[in-house]
């Protein structure tokens, strides 16, 4: 083919952002090109150091997932060797490990990308009319190797798109699941939300056993399980018992490690009654998450498939992930048993309320400004700009990150007292939760941080700014402080969604006594914002955490507004009198 026909395909791949679409793109155009009969596309796994089939022209879709080691069939030898690599007859590849096409004339050549073998083509062509096939030519070679740099490319925006919407769809995971979780009110509840949101659809049966104990703290003396799904039955609750044995695998399960098994037949670590349960069912390959309250194990998360495979990271991301989620629920339900018997029902409630009104007031907010941002990103892309595109990627990654900090953060406290007051670990990551930016940077920094991941730079919208010169940092105690970067940010978020607003300014003053927040906006009023907030979800929660915040914070709150002028929240809290804790003299 020409170089009309290349610029056309060079076009064609960059016009493809999804990454397996693109992948089956690239390797039918590196096929056409230079006229093959059918190929392969694999990309390196560095970690563990082979190629991995992804993508087949005219082959077998089994072919798919097949991993070449270094060094083992084409794709390996090319791995080695860093450049291509010409057979006039693939029976003369080392270890070639397809068969049936040991007559073809195949060429292997590699796809750099900085210096690094990224993926592997394998290209054929097929013996016709009982004639040897074609060779391929040192122009075929230059052709494939101008069409893999731009290959390259290609591969590496794509990854880059797919790592950012995985991002975002874990971090939706986290949120739906959480969501779920917090409302079901038993065992078998939760059991069948964790089930129903992380489990259904996926490739593998995913069992949730709890272990039963004679007493607190003691070995366990059974196995229950408590829920399971797989592909052919579906979701089933019951209860099944199982003798509790003590083997090698519980080292590692009570560190918090995931065990896989490849084979529980083959592996030393597994006892005879799990490959009796595991021959019985069929599955020989598992993967156990362990599920851990305070350093104890109380049960497992249970992937099990019908062959015998090796086990990667990013098929058990989403199941570690929510793990912690569904111990989270669970020893809540227990923590909820014990209030019940001590007469504390109130407290409980009281909880429920204050930690669905953090979620409302942090993770919602991110995740609506990380919804607009990443639905911008396709446009910018389409339009050409790719360096938009990127920096609006890496706007998601940021506000994926923090919402991830809040949601941590809140995980955290709906830990027992005992667990509160034990010190906490250092936050090693660049996203901070609310809470946590307010302690390390104080209300001014704070404030600016949250108005700037509601009012992301990366779209259009109204002009938000913030004065706080006139603040001295530490006057109020840090439960006030926290109480006025929630309030601020909840009516800067409701700005931003309801009141079509040109410009949002948020103020913070200490002036005397008395400190006043003020966050102002020029919209359409506070009646037509409220109306729409009623149609978007039913509840006025917003206006009513915030009423309660101030409350709690012992403020003055009001809201001022006329319909086509705007609103203004403000929020008056008096200092504390020198001298005088909050507690008393």
């Amino acid at each position: 083919m020409g170089q009309k026909s290349l610029r056309a395909v060079i076009e064609s791949i960059s016009g493809e952002m999804e990454l397996r679409p693109l992948l089956a793109r690239i390797v039918r155009h590196a096929c056409e090109l230079i006229g093959a009969d059918n190929g392969t596309i694999g990309l390196v796994d560095s970690e563990r150091d082979l190629v991995r089939t992804e993508a087949v022209y005219r082959m077998p879709p089994d072919e798919i997932g097949a991993e070449m080691p270094r060094g083992i069939g084409l794709a390996g030898q090319v791995l080695v060797a860093g450049h291509p690599l010409v057979f006039r007859r693939y029976g003369r590849v080392s270890f070639p490990t397809q068969l049936g096409l040991l007559e073809n004339a195949v060429v292997g050549l590699p796809i750099h990308w900085r210096g690094q073998v990224i993926g592997v083509f394998g290209i054929g062509s097929e013996p016709k009319n009982g004639s040897p096939p074609t060779p391929f030519t040192r122009r075929d070679i230059e052709t494939l190797t101008l069409f893999a740099r731009h290959a390259a490319i290609a591969i590496e925006n794509a990854r880059l798109l797919d790592t950012t919407q995985q991002t975002l769809r874990d971090t939706r995971l986290l949120y739906e699941t959480s969501a779920r979780l917090s409302a079901a009110l038993t065992d078998e509840e939760i059991i069948a939300a964790y089930l129903d949101q992380v489990a259904v659809g996926g490739r593998y049966a995913c069992t949730v056993a709890l272990y039963e104990r004679d007493h607190p703290h003691s070995i366990p003396s059974g196995v229950s399980v408590r829920g399971a799904w797989n592909p052919q039955t579906g979701l089933q609750l019951h209860r099944e018992s199982y003798p509790y044995t003590q083997d090698a695998l519980d080292s590692p399960l009570d560190k918090g490690e995931t065990v896989t098994i490849r084979d529980v037949h083959s592996d030393p670590r597994t006892s005879d009654t799990l490959r009796a349960i595991q021959r019985a069912s069929g599955r020989p390959a598992l993967a156990m998450i362990p599920l851990l309250v305070y350093g104890e194990r109380i049960g497992l998360v249970i992937l099990s498939s019908p062959r015998r495979q090796d086990w990667h990271e990013d098929e058990l991301r989403r199941f570690q992930t929510t793990a912690a989620h569904l111990t989270t629920a669970l020893d809540r339900r227990r923590q909820q048993l014990l209030v019940q018997e001590r007469g504390k029902q109130v407290a409980v409630l009281e909880e429920r309320q204050r930690f669905a009104r953090e979620l409302h007031d942090s993770v919602t907010q991110l995740l609506f400004s990380t919804t607009l941002v990443a639905h911008s990103i396709a446009p910018a892309w389409q339009r050409g700009d790719h360096a938009e595109a990127e920096r609006r990627l890496a706007r998601v990654l940021g506000l994926t990150d923090t919402a991830l900090a809040e949601m941590r953060a809140l995980l955290g406290d709906l830990r027992s007292e005992e667990s509160v007051s034990s010190p906490r670990a250092e936050v090693t990551s660049a996203a901070l939760s609310g809470t946590e930016r307010l302690r390390r940077q104080g209300l001014g920094a704070a404030l600016q941080a949250s108005i700037g991941d509601l009012a992301a730079p990366d779209r259009e919208g109204p002009i938000v700014t913030l004065e706080a010169d006139r603040y001295p940092e530490g006057i109020l105690p840090l439960e006030k402080e926290e109480a006025l970067l929630r309030i601020a940010s909840e009516a800067v978020a409701n700005a931003l969604r309801h009141a079509h607003a040109r410009r949002i300014q948020v103020r913070l003053t200490s002036e005397g006594p008395l400190v006043h927040l003020i966050v102002e906006d020029d919209g359409v009023g506070f009646v037509a914002a409220k109306r729409a907030s009623d149609a978007a979800d039913g509840s006025g929660m917003g206006l009513r955490t915030m009423r309660m915040r101030a409350a709690e914070a012992g403020a003055e709150f009001e809201i001022e507004s006329v319909p086509g002028t705007g609103v203004r929240v403000s929020v008056i809290l008096s200092l504390p009198e020198p001298g005088r804790s909050e507690d008393g003299p």
